[in-house]
C-alpha cells in the first residue's frame, strides 16, 4: 500500500514538473505572412499623385482576391483592381511573391539580391528590384506599420538623362500585405503616384 501511495506521489510530482515547464506551455509562433493570398481578402487604397507636395489625383481603389486558378500546374490567386480594371495572378513560391509570368514582386527573406530586372523604354532605363534589409516604419491612413521595402533602383541608359538614379518603393507589412507604393514618371521624377492603405479585411468573414 505504501509503495502504491509513493508511486502515485512520484507520478504526481513528475506531472507537476511537466506542467510547470514553460517549454511545454509555449503557443506556436505563427509564420509571418506579408502576402495575404486568401480568397476574399481585400485592400482599399487612397491613390494620389504628388507634385511638389500638391495632390492632383485623388481617388480610391479596391483590390480583391476573387478566386484561384491553376496555371502550368501551379495554384495562383486572382487579384482584381476595381478602379483600374486590371487583374493579376499571384502565388507564394517559398517566400517569394511571384506572378504568372515568373516575375518576383516581393520576398520575405532574400535581402540584397537583385530579384528582378525590368527594361524601361525602349532604351530608356533599367530597373533593378531588391529587398532592403530591416523594418521601416510607414504611416498610412489605416495606421503605423513595420514594413519591408521591395525597392526598384532605376538607372537611365542615356548618360545625358538629367534626373540621375531614382527609386520606386513597395512596402509590405506582416498580416496586411502591401500597405504603400510609390512610383514616378521617368521623364518627370517630381511627379509620384502613391497608394496608401485605407482598409484591409476579408469579405467572407
Amino acid at each position: 500500500m505504501k509503495r502504491i501511495i509513493l508511486l502515485i506521489a512520484v507520478i504526481g510530482l513528475f506531472s507537476s514538473c511537466n506542467k510547470d515547464n514553460p517549454e511545454n506551455n509555449l503557443e506556436p509562433i505563427p509564420a509571418k505572412d506579408y502576402m495575404q493570398l486568401e480568397i476574399g481578402n481585400y485592400w482599399v487604397y487612397h491613390r494620389h499623385m504628388v507634385d511638389t507636395n500638391k495632390m492632383s489625383i485623388d481617388e480610391i481603389d479596391s483590390l480583391v482576391i476573387t478566386g484561384d486558378t491553376s496555371i502550368n500546374g501551379k495554384q495562383y490567386f486572382k487579384k482584381t483592381s476595381y478602379l483600374q480594371g486590371g487583374t493579376s495572378y499571384l502565388r507564394d513560391s517559398n517566400g517569394y511573391l511571384v506572378n504568372h509570368l515568373g516575375e518576383i514582386l516581393f520576398s520575405d527573406h532574400d535581402f540584397g539580391t537583385v530579384l528582378r530586372t525590368d527594361s524601361i523604354g525602349p532604351g530608356l532605363a533599367v530597373a533593378e528590384y531588391s529587398m532592403i534589409e530591416g523594418d521601416t516604419t510607414i504611416d498610412v491612413p489605416s495606421g503605423s506599420y513595420k514594413a519591408l521595402d521591395f525597392r526598384g533602383t532605376v538607372t537611365a541608359i542615356d548618360p545625358n538623362y538629367p534626373h540621375g538614379i531614382n527609386y520606386t518603393y513597395y512596402f509590405y507589412a506582416d498580416g496586411f500585405g502591401m500597405i504603400k507604393s510609390s512610383t514616378y514618371f521617368f521623364m518627370a521624377p517630381h511627379l509620384r503616384i502613391e497608394q496608401e492603405l485605407l482598409e484591409f479585411g476579408n469579405v467572407l468573414e
